[in-house]
């Protein structure tokens, strides 16, 4: 739960206080969703295509709101196809860790959905190196990749997805699920918690998204999830919740995106704030920032502004964030010592 001690600085935390300056981790953001619509728009016009066409953009961006979950996907998928030459990937890559840099995010998870570009023709080894060399534009930003399959594409792909990842030379810290949820059920993806268990990795499920319950419990049940992207619809089911209390289930939670895809209405009736008042393990990302016309910092700011979070509880929520992340330690210890020294500073 959120703090209610309104005692004086330096657990007060005042709206005015520049927010860039927490240090931050981020565990759920999409490496393909962070391409704004003019990166995207110059990987069009070089690939000889007309960005509006190509992009579904509405005036020269993305759309302000989706009509569904299958909309955004349609806008998602075609802008990750611009993303066809090593070239393209590392500009890409170059600047998300200039935008994450920008915001004081020390470590990130960013989910990859590596078979798509693969398909797409880019061979693994030069997507690797492309990685590498774009991430290595900020050095003091740290990236560890969650490599996804998508559930509709079904378990073949997810095993090949599982033997590129055994193949690259890259910071994986995690295999994902993603898709859409019902498509395919949970168990059927078994390869991933195997290959996580071999290969020293994390699992990401993403669940209790535009699903229910039910599937929050699949991903735990069935593919044994070390941690739940979304995961909102647990709040429908109280024996879920005390469940994922008591187990400590860290949940990585996306404000805006769930409003942009009219899962939630408002932010004002998004559930974060209920989810940590019943005391469950929440961490804050923006999932694909672009597309929903927010940041990390403006995650954060929404849910600061509708909880009367102090210094203390964010500077809480960034700890457990690293806490529950795949970082290696030296990372972890790092941030953890950053998170103390900012949480100590006295606000003038």
């Amino acid at each position: 739960a959120v703090s209610d001690d309104p005692t004086t600085t330096p657990d007060r935390f005042e709206p005015s206080a520049d927010l860039r300056a927490l240090p931050k981790v981020e565990l759920h953001v999409h490496l393909e969703g962070t391409i704004d619509a003019q990166v995207a728009s110059e990987l069009a016009r070089g690939h000889g295509e007309d960005p509006d066409d190509a992009l579904r953009l509405v005036a020269g961006d993305y759309p302000r709101r989706f009509r569904d979950f299958d909309h955004f996907v349609d806008v998602f998928l075609a802008t990750s196809r611009q993303v066809r030459t090593p070239d393209d990937l590392a500009t890409v890559a170059a600047a998300f860790v200039r935008g994450q840099a920008a915001q004081n995010v020390l470590w990130t998870e960013a989910t990859l959905t590596a078979g798509t570009l693969v398909a797409n023709g880019m061979r693994p080894e030069d997507l690797w190196a492309a990685l590498r060399d774009g991430f290595a534009e900020e050095p003091d930003v740290h990236v560890g990749l969650i490599v996804d399959s998508v559930r509709e594409l079904g378990p073949d792909n997810a095993a090949a997805t599982v033997r590129l990842v055994e193949e690259a030379d890259a910071p994986i810290v995690g295999l994902g699920l993603t898709g859409i949820e019902g498509s395919v059920h949970e168990s059927a993806f078994g390869v991933l918690r195997t290959a996580a268990d071999q290969l020293g990795l994390g699992i990401v499920v993403h669940a209790g998204e535009t699903g229910g319950p039910d599937n929050v419990r699949a991903a735990l049940d069935d593919l044994g999830a070390d941690r739940i992207a979304h995961g909102i619809a647990a709040m429908q089911d109280p024996d879920l919740v005390t469940r994922m209390v008591a187990d400590r289930v860290p949940t990585d939670v996306c404000p805006s995106s769930n409003v942009q895809l009219g899962i939630v209405e408002d932010l004002d009736h998004h559930p974060v704030i209920d989810m940590l008042d019943a005391g469950m393990s929440v961490t804050i990302s923006s999932d694909d920032p672009p597309f929903f016309s927010t940041t990390l910092t403006e995650e954060l700011d929404h849910v600061m502004r509708r909880s009367a979070l102090l210094r203390r509880d964010l500077a809480d929520l960034q700890r457990r964030a690293i806490d529950v992340s795949f970082a290696p330690e030296p990372v972890r210890r790092q941030a953890r010592a950053r998170i103390d020294a900012w949480a100590a500073t006295t606000i003038v």
